[in-house]
């Protein structure tokens, strides 16, 4: 009798550990070793005991509302919910944490309850990178590089603790004003985006007439240099000109003077409209000079009265 009790206690020793998981052996309360997936024994309890943790689940630590489904949505916590942003708003922040075990010993026995200290601890993490951000960007769309920046100190701060777990992602799953001041945040959501949407038509239009502008500059900087080409050049053939009529005049000044008097009248008089006489009144001068207009034709007048009789 007392045989088969003592084989029936020995035989509660066998235990397994599934794929994935790993078993903490203890033995008088202290844990000895980590036992791999198979099948082992160890002394019955109370001389001995095992405790299983899966290393290849992903844990889920949820803080700001109580999750009620695997979509990690639920009545929000407003204890842990309510945080304050660098410009002195007040938001509600609701996530989870995702994390596997990557060291059974410390996760059981370094700290107690470690679900709960993972949660705490992510709360004050999330608390300081909230704290050290503008309202704009916790209330933003984007919040990838707040969850980073949370996954960075709060592993940082896991491993001083010696958790001995490795964190997977921190979901936001909503970042939202008070109610008391929703309207109010709502009308700025909209001013901003209508600000968005302003600065994106301003900047279209730019984009319309800023190509025709250019153009426009550029056509009048390429007139502005031909101008400027053709102004040289006649100024540059004027004063060709002027010296050599100077080199002329310097040979001959009465004869240079004279020419240059002939030609001088004859431009002035071929626009003029003049006949020139003798001192007698007899001889004509016959002066070139251009065709008179035509006159007008005045068309005859038609009688007072038609009618009336003479």
């Amino acid at each position: 009798m007392a045989f088969a009790i003592l084989a029936g206690w020995l035989v509660t020793g066998f235990y397994s550990v599934p794929q994935g998981d790993r078993a903490v052996l203890q033995q008088f309360g202290r844990a000895v070793r980590i036992m791999r997936p198979g099948a082992h024994w160890h002394w019955p309890a109370p001389l001995a005991g095992d405790r299983v943790v899966s290393i290849r689940q992903i844990h889920v630590v949820a803080v700001g509302y109580r999750p009620v489904s695997k979509l990690y949505e639920g009545e929000p916590a407003p204890a842990e919910a309510a945080m304050l942003t660098h410009d002195q708003g007040i938001v509600r922040l609701q996530f989870a944490v995702q994390y596997r075990v990557v060291d059974p010993r410390r996760y059981l026995f370094t700290i107690d309850h470690p679900r709960k200290a993972i949660a705490r601890s992510a709360e004050a993490v999330m608390r300081q990178a909230v704290a050290d951000s503008p309202a704009n960007a916790v209330f933003a769309h984007d919040t990838y590089p707040l969850a980073a920046v949370v996954k960075t100190r709060l592993q940082g701060l896991l491993n001083r603790y010696g958790a001995g777990v490795h964190i997977v992602a921190i979901k936001i799953q909503k970042a939202a004003p008070p109610k008391s001041v929703l309207a109010a945040f709502e009308k700025v959501v909209r001013a901003r985006e209508d600000a968005k949407r302003y600065a994106s038509q301003a900047q279209a239009y730019a984009d319309s007439i800023l190509p025709k502008a250019r153009a426009d500059g550029a056509a009048l900087i390429d007139k502005a240099h031909i101008y400027r080409a053709h102004v040289i050049s006649k100024a540059q053939t004027r004063a060709a000109r002027f010296l050599a009529l100077a080199s002329i005049y310097a040979r001959a000044p009465l004869v240079t003077r004279e020419r240059l008097l002939i030609d001088a009248m004859e431009h002035v008089y071929q626009k003029a409209r003049k006949v020139m006489l003798s001192d007698a009144g007899r001889a004509v001068v016959n002066v070139p000079m251009a065709a008179p207009p035509p006159a007008p034709v005045v068309p005859p007048r038609a009688p007072a009265n038609p009618g009336a009789k003479r």
